[in-house]
């Protein structure tokens, strides 16, 4: 297949992890798994996700963690618009943070048990089991997108990127968080890392590739946030 980002034909073999192969391409160095999963194996990753009950047992301290970050982020909003989304909200901690801080607050997540459990614990807020596409086509749109740790699951990055800016109003927020995987500590056999997980993590982003990806797009980058841990992070919005 060919590459998710620049769409080149061209890529060199990598390893294999899981019975998954990785390769990297040649022209643009995006790391995917070549050939993707199917759908049916992507939707049994998901079933009662693994990482939930981790969560659940912070969620007091992810709530709190949340809002101090999203202090820090809200303050580069350039509009007063209070509708903010959190996509793959997981028990819905960001959610919450967000409510508190005085946004209209809806989370997504292709985990139906986990958004109905977030929905009975936080009822002040909207939680819905579907996809950014299922969400464009009801009309909805945002004034700070929440993204951490997702982009790395999809097949299709650019289409998910188009999506995300359908459900952006005019200077909106977007704030994506992945694996950095050209960080000084990515071991150098790069299918040992311990973040190379396929079927659950399918693409590899590095600073390049994620800088690509948001130009391709139209974006405009506000900063991209440093970090001691392999993490990509950066604050961007939409002209």
């Amino acid at each position: 297949m060919s590459c998710p980002l620049c769409f080149e034909t061209s890529f060199v073999a990598i390893g294999e992890k899981n019975g998954y192969k990785l390769v990297i391409c040649s022209s643009c160095d995006f790391i995917y798994v070549n050939p993707m999963p199917t759908t049916t194996q992507l939707e049994d990753v998901y079933k009662d996700y693994r990482q939930t009950k981790r969560y659940l047992k912070k969620l007091r301290k992810k709530i709190f963690t949340s809002t101090f970050k999203l202090k820090r982020l809200k303050r580069h909003q350039k509009t007063s618009g209070k509708d903010f989304l959190d996509v793959g909200c997981s028990i819905g901690a960001t959610v919450e943070a967000a409510h508190r801080l005085g946004y209209q607050s809806m989370g997504i997540d292709l985990d139906k048990p986990v958004i109905t459990r977030a929905q009975k614990m936080f009822p002040h807020n909207e939680f819905k089991s579907i996809t950014t596409n299922s969400l464009v086509k009801m009309g909805r749109t945002f004034d700070f997108i929440y993204c951490a740790e997702v982009i790395e699951h999809v097949p299709d990055p650019c289409q998910f990127m188009t999506s995300l800016i359908e459900l952006m109003n005019k200077s909106a927020l977007l704030y994506l968080t992945t694996p950095d995987a050209g960080h000084r500590r990515v071991p150098q056999d790069f299918v040992s890392w311990n973040r190379v997980t396929p079927p659950e993590h399918i693409g590899y982003f590095n600073r390049k590739t994620m800088d690509m990806i948001i130009q391709k797009h139209g974006l405009k980058v506000i900063k991209f946030y440093w970090s001691h841990r392999a993490n990509l992070r950066v604050l961007c919005y939409k002209p």
